[in-house]
C-alpha cells in the first residue's frame, strides 16, 4: 500500500464471542489496548506469512549438491576467466 506510511487506515472486524473473550483476556495479561493488540498481532502474522512465502526452500538433494559444489569447486572455464579479466579491467 504505497503512500499510506503516514496515514492510519481503519478496519472493521467482527469477532465471535469466544475470540472476543480471548482477546480481552490477552489484552489484560499484556496490559494493552485492543487496538494495539490487533495492530501488533496482525503485523506479526503478516511478517511471518510474507517471510514464509519469500524464503527459498531447498530439498535434501539441493543441499547435498550445494555443499558438494562448495567442497569440490570446479575449475573456472575460459569464459569465466575472460569475464573476470573484463571485470577487473572495468573496475580497476
Amino acid at each position: 500500500m504505497q503512500g499510506t506510511a503516514n496515514k492510519d487506515i481503519d478496519y472493521k472486524l467482527r469477532l465471535d464471542s469466544v475470540t472476543a473473550e480471548l482477546v480481552e483476556k490477552a489484552c489484560g495479561y499484556l496490559n494493552t489496548k485492543r487496538s494495539e493488540f490487533f495492530r501488533s498481532s496482525a503485523r506479526e502474522k503478516a511478517e511471518l506469512i510474507i517471510s514464509e512465502h519469500e524464503r527459498t526452500h531447498f530439498s535434501s538433494e539441493d543441499w547435498s549438491m550445494f555443499f558438494d559444489m562448495v567442497d569440490n569447486t570446479p575449475e573456472p572455464t575460459e569464459r569465466m576467466k575472460k569475464a573476470k579479466a573484463k571485470y577487473k579491467e572495468i573496475t580497476g
